[in-house]
């Protein structure tokens, strides 16, 4: 059986560009990026870089007690990279720049397949190897973060989180 996980290692996620969506539903994570790959589709993304955009993702907290205790709601933001100079055409999305930052990363192999239990423990991998390792989770104006991707037909999500 093959590792779920990847060892944390530490990365420098370049500087880039955003276009990001939030949602708050009840599967926020296919609604977001269903949202955000129909914005860039629309914008010509597609076209532009000649593939599927690169989409990332995380959690937004901004959920009511009764959204979430009440209806079941959570919340999700899915965020397509930006190639430099992209101007979009059409409206539906919040444009933002990130700034070069380190992060702590964990792979995980086919997250889909249990992903209650594999992607938060994935999260919690990286911030034992963060707490370890004497490093500082940074937060101000970051996220943690995710990024899913196929290669030779085997899904894996890349998870960050932010330290100093």
């Amino acid at each position: 059986m093959k590792d779920i996980y990847s060892e944390a290692t530490i990365k420098i996620v370049p500087e880039m560009t955003l276009a990001q969506h939030a949602v708050v539903s009840n599967s926020p994570e296919t609604d977001a990026v269903s949202h955000i790959l129909c914005w860039a589709d629309k914008n010509g993304l597609s076209e532009e870089t000649g593939s599927q955009p690169r989409i990332l993702g995380w959690d937004f907290p901004f959920v009511s007690d009764e959204q979430r205790e009440v209806f079941g709601m959570r919340g999700y933001v899915a965020a397509c990279v930006l190639p430099k100079e992209f101007k979009a055409d059409f409206e539906g999305a919040d444009i933002v720049k990130v700034e070069e930052n380190r992060y702590v990363s964990v792979t995980i192999t086919e997250p889909r397949e249990d992903s209650l239990r594999k992607i938060p423990n994935g999260y919690k991998k990286a911030f034992e190897f963060i707490e370890s390792n004497g490093l500082v989770q940074s937060w101000d104006g970051r996220v943690s973060f995710e990024e899913e991707y196929s290669v030779d037909g085997v899904r894996y999500m890349d998870v960050y989180v932010p330290i100093e």
